[in-house]
């Protein structure tokens, strides 16, 4: 019966009208613009990004022509005398030639995506200023967020966790979605997915909250986590006073996680606390 449940929330939540709060036809029109431009933007610096790119395969291709070639002559050097030589000398100056294009290219390229990145980000601001305080404040974190991620693994894993104990939770939950964007099999996705959770809840989210708790039981059913996932859904079900679909969750709990003293001991806790509240 739960998973029907479970289901049919998932279902009403991604139908909820999420930015009617936020936006007025008429703003809605704007962001419309906005997201348009932004497209035609996107499709320009992709377009010469890719030629940029094209140019550096052959030059890449061109060099280690040359490269190789050179490696022939050094080969036979010995034997062709001042012939030789001066086709060397000719054979090196061309490979410079080519690595100062390579070169050139290169900062081409590190130049049109830094131009993405900033538009992106300029465009993300506006949006979400247009969206109001709480919009803005996720794309600040979400800044911070990329700041603060390391290129390693294990290194990410424990920033995104040093942020979460710090109670920063929207900064810890960009780092934990960055962490599963990067590693979606990881062993620890699951484990990321229920911090990303529990910081949607903290941050007082739980109808986002509920859908990221419910994800870790649908993906990640080998999670460490798995059981207070599923005690955080029925809290998270509570907080958006879904009564009825909270006790079944945390009865569902109690009778899957009995193993886990602490979880079960507190799916008993907040079924006794639900059983006084008035209807």
């Amino acid at each position: 019966m739960l998973p029907a449940v479970i289901r049919t929330l998932a279902t009403a939540l991604l139908m909820a009208p999420l930015f009617a709060c936020w936006t007025s036809a008429s703003h809605g029109e704007i962001i419309d613009r906005r997201l348009s431009a932004l497209e035609a933007d996107d499709q320009d610096h992709q377009a010469a990004l890719e030629a940029q790119r094209r140019l550096l395969s052959k030059i890449d291709q061109k060099l280690q022509q040359l490269t190789d070639g050179l490696d022939k002559i050094n080969g036979v050097a010995h034997r062709t005398g001042a012939d030789a030589d001066a086709r060397l000398d000719d054979l090196q100056e061309k490979i410079q030639e080519i690595q100062g294009q390579f070169d050139e290219t290169r900062h081409q390229i590190q130049q049109i995506t830094s131009g993405e990145q900033a538009v992106a980000s300029s465009v993300d601001k506006k949006l979400a200023a247009a969206l109001g305080s709480k919009a803005m404040a996720q794309v600040t974190a979400r800044e911070k967020a990329m700041k603060l991620a390391p290129p390693d693994r294990s290194g990410l894993y424990a920033v995104a966790f040093k942020e979460y104990t710090g109670r920063d939770w929207d900064v810890a939950r960009e780092l934990y979605l960055e962490y599963l964007r990067r590693y979606p099999n990881d062993a620890q996705a699951g484990d990321a997915q229920f911090y990303v959770g529990d910081c949607l809840l903290q941050s007082g989210q739980p109808k986002e909250a509920a859908l990221a708790f419910q994800k870790v039981s649908d993906s990640f059913p080998r999670s460490e986590h798995l059981c207070e996932s599923r005690l955080k859904l029925g809290e998270s079900l509570v907080a958006l006073k879904m009564l009825d679909e909270g006790k079944l969750a945390l009865q569902d709990t109690l009778k899957r996680c009995r193993g886990k003293v602490a979880v079960a001991k507190e799916a008993k806790l907040q079924l006794k606390a639900l059983s006084r509240v008035r209807r």
